[in-house]
């Protein structure tokens, strides 16, 4: 456990290491809640990798905490010596201050009687006691005294600060100064070394120069031949595609000796048997056209008498669809007529009406 100073400001670094030891806690327990919702890995056993790594983690931590607690002993020792040294200089001029009253008391005890002076010095309240009612207990008689050392404690950390921040730059200027003299020496020995090997330098790039040379030509004379070679080559397999009969499909090939056609060498007819074809074709179509003519115009005679009597038959039902529908807008209209003439003959006995047909309907009945 680390030491918390009660000074203010002091505590910084064990809240940054409490933080630090709450933040591991949590990341420790959502690691273990993500592995226990996993069933394989609860049910397996122990989970080595994990161990390992709380381990390690722990080690860091362990290791942080001692440099931590390092650095805080550290500040510590030397704000303590800050106080001593503070305590001993009050002390020193308590001394003095004791000293100078005790002086004081002996020049007014060598003093005649009765010769004291007309006025006397002003009051000072720090040097009176509580009699004089010029100080009194819960005042805040250290605070300039505190705020001294306070201000004289920021004084030293800033100027620790101020000196760490000039030694490190003092050191990266030594350290810039220590790479550029390499650099130097790095140059000099890279020139030195080019002045003796220069003339060999020289010989050998002149050799490696007709070497590339000699072997250019030769590589140019590989090629070319590869070239001419492959031009051959196609020349031929040209050549060959162009007077190979099974390539070319020759039609002659399917004729056996005796002149009659072998079926597994059959590749078409030749150009003469397929113009013979088209001849025959076109005599054909010829031919059907003649006899197609006289077909045609009979077709088409009875394709007008068919027209012609459907014609008559449309016409015929028309004029049955408009008598049907003449007889029916007649009937409607009687139907009309008759509602019209008992909608007046309702409207005209609405009050009721007693004729002669009323009195004669007496006696009439079978009952």
């Amino acid at each position: 456990r680390s030491r918390v100073n009660t000074m203010p400001g002091l505590t910084v670094t064990a809240m940054e290491r409490e933080e630090m030891r709450i933040a591991a806690i949590r990341k420790r327990m959502s690691e273990r809640a993500s592995r226990n919702q996993n069933p394989r890995m609860r049910v397996i056993g122990v989970d080595v990798a994990g161990l390992d790594a709380q381990i390690a983690e722990k080690k860091a931590m362990h290791h942080d905490n001692k440099a931590d607690e390092k650095l805080q002993v550290q500040r510590e020792q030397f704000i303590n010596m800050m106080i001593e040294q503070r305590e001993q200089e009050e002390l020193e001029t308590k001394r003095k201050e004791a000293a100078a009253l005790k002086e004081t008391w002996n020049e007014q005890l060598a003093a005649p009687k009765n010769q004291v002076a007309k006025m006397a010095d002003p009051v000072k309240p720090e040097e009176c006691g509580l009699s004089a009612l010029q100080r009194f207990n819960g005042e805040d008689r250290s605070k300039y005294s505190r705020q001294r050392l306070q201000k004289e404690q920021v004084k030293s950390w800033t100027k620790q600060q101020m000196a760490e921040r000039q030694a490190k730059a003092n050191e990266e200027v030594d350290e810039m100064k220590r790479y550029a003299q390499y650099l130097v020496m790095i140059g000099d020995r890279r020139a030195q070394l080019e002045a003796e090997e220069g003339g060999d330098v020289k010989k050998r790039a002149m050799f490696l120069k007709e070497q590339n040379l000699a072997l250019a030509e030769e590589v140019a004379a590989i090629k070319a031949a590869e070239v001419e070679a492959e031009k051959s080559a196609r020349d031929a397999e040209i050549e060959f595609s162009m007077n190979d009969p099974f390539l070319c499909e020759d039609t002659s090939v399917a004729l056996a000796a005796d002149g009659r056609i072998r079926r597994d060498h059959f590749k078409g007819f030749s150009k003469d048997q397929t113009m013979t074809f088209y001849q025959e074709n076109e005599k054909m179509i010829a031919a059907k056209a003649g006899a197609g003519s006289q077909e045609d115009l009979e077709w088409s005679a009875h394709q007008q008498h068919v027209r012609n009597i459907l014609d008559v038959e449309d016409a015929q039902l028309k004029a049955q669809a408009r008598d049907i529908n003449l007889a029916h807008r007649k009937m409607l209209e009687e139907q009309m007529q008759s509602e019209r003439a008992r909608k007046q003959e309702a409207a005209a006995e609405r009050f009721g009406k007693l004729d002669d047909s009323f009195y004669e309907n007496f006696g009439c009945s079978h009952r």
